[in-house]
């Protein structure tokens, strides 16, 4: 169950093609072979409202938090983090230029007993699409 939001400063998607980076990290994160297809989301959200280091503008980010199902070890964890943080930088870095920028990730455990996710029909349509 990897879920990754990402937060991005307003105004962010003026530079960067943010569309793009959203599938460059779903991308990232089938690439690592520890994220099941079927269970990955990534999604952004524009902070609409943002203050930045000394406030003085032209600033921006891209923070984010991948949780993941319970289960993988520390070593897979890290690496999964390697390869996605790895991937949107080079994604990014061309794109941002000489703008003060950060770019953050925090990867969190999802606890399994306080999870609920019995309805899905997501995984069905996946096996569907790969005996066509």
């Amino acid at each position: 169950m990897p879920h990754l939001s990402f937060e991005f400063s307003h105004g962010l998607g003026h530079q960067a093609d943010l569309p793009a980076l959203a599938e460059t990290m779903r991308t990232a994160l089938v690439a690592t072979g520890h994220c099941p297809v079927g269970g990955i989301r990534v999604r952004g959200f524009e902070a609409v409202v943002d203050a930045i280091g000394d406030g003085a503008g032209g600033y921006h980010f891209l923070d984010m938090i991948l949780r993941l199902g319970q289960g993988r070890d520390e070593a897979t964890r890290e690496a999964i983090a390697d390869t996605l943080y790895g991937a949107v930088e080079d994604a990014l870095r061309p794109q941002m230029g000489d703008t003060p920028f950060i770019l953050s990730l925090e990867v969190q455990d999802i606890e399994t007993r306080f999870s609920r996710k019995s309805w899905s029909t997501i995984h069905a349509a996946l096996r569907e699409k790969e005996l066509e």
